[in-house]
């Protein structure tokens, strides 16, 4: 059923502003960071790292292909060095309803490619309240960060903010 619901649920392709190594995205791991473009939060979050990535522009569409293919094999040459890395899904909003099915598809893809070796830890603006409520499936998630950047209560270091939630995988909600 979920399969089908998500079929309904896609929109365009996936809305890509760029995918790049990083040793900042991730609080432990050396990353792949995938940032979507696009950001549906109203009003934005004031001193937002990525103003850039806010407009949904279709100059940054990507065939999925092409994207799954990149990014699988930059998560192979990255586990050639490391035994676990992270994918990271962030943006703008990997979950906006432009992106969402993008963004789960690539989070399925390179767990059922890498299992366990690949952490996938995704930023959104939502809360948990507000993903239950919007039926997201969160099962190829391990690690998610929650809830808007506040500039007032910046923290400097991870998350960004204080009002922001870690969870990690057994913290997570099951469906």
């Amino acid at each position: 059923m979920y399969s089908e619901v998500l079929i309904h649920q896609r929109v365009g392709k996936p809305l890509v502003r760029v995918v790049r190594f990083s040793h900042g995205d991730h609080p432990s791991l050396p990353a792949l960071s995938v940032y979507f473009q696009g950001c549906d939060a109203h009003p934005k979050c004031v001193g937002c790292h990525n103003p850039e990535t806010w407009d949904f522009d279709e100059n940054f569409e990507v065939d999925y292909i092409i994207l799954k293919d990149r990014v699988i094999e930059k998560i192979s040459m990255l586990l050639k060095v490391n035994e676990k890395v992270a994918l990271v899904l962030l943006g703008g909003e990997p979950l906006s309803q432009r992106n969402r099915f993008w963004a789960i598809s690539l989070a399925r893809d390179v767990k059922q490619t890498f299992g366990d070796s690949v952490t996938v830890l995704v930023y959104t603006w939502r809360t948990m309240d507000d993903l239950l409520r919007e039926g997201v499936d969160i099962s190829y998630f391990d690690e998610m960060v929650l809830g808007r950047y506040e500039k007032s209560l910046h923290t400097g270091g991870f998350p960004a903010s204080s009002n922001q939630v870690y969870l990690k995988r057994e913290e997570l909600p099951t469906f």
